[in-house]
């Protein structure tokens, strides 16, 4: 009787196991999401572009209100970003960006964050 529950117990971890151990066939990729350069970025849609944008725009205008709460000065790009960006629309942005990579297409491989900085808002700081 001893050794059926032991072996009950076995079978049914065993069995656990087994199903759990499934899901974990599917292996993964090195990076699970792509690096957003210019080839990402101009093969994806208009709204892929602006969920893009605004998720990273929701990010800076996180922590530039965290940094103001704690009267800390912001990051020189979240400082810039809210300058270069403060009266334009993600559709704006994303055009922008759009020509940026139309204009450039030998610099397709320049992520879409370097872009924004060292073509949009680098040279919009004002110090």
């Amino acid at each position: 009787m001893k050794i059926l529950r032991y072996f009950s117990a076995l079978l049914l971890v065993g069995l656990l196991f087994t199903g759990t151990s499934s899901c974990f066939a599917q292996g993964t990729t090195a990076s699970p999401a792509p690096d957003v350069d210019g080839y990402v970025w101009m093969k994806s849609t208009d709204p892929e572009k602006k969920a893009f944008l605004f998720g990273a725009g929701t990010a800076v205008a996180l922590e530039y209100q965290m940094r103001a709460k704690r009267s800390e000065e912001p990051s020189k790009f979240i400082k810039g970003w809210v300058e270069a960006f403060d009266n334009m629309s993600w559709a704006e942005m994303a055009s922008r960006l759009d020509n940026y990579y139309e204009s450039n297409p030998d610099k397709a491989n320049r992520l879409v964050f370097d872009v924004l900085w060292h073509e949009m808002i680098k040279p919009n700081l004002k110090n």
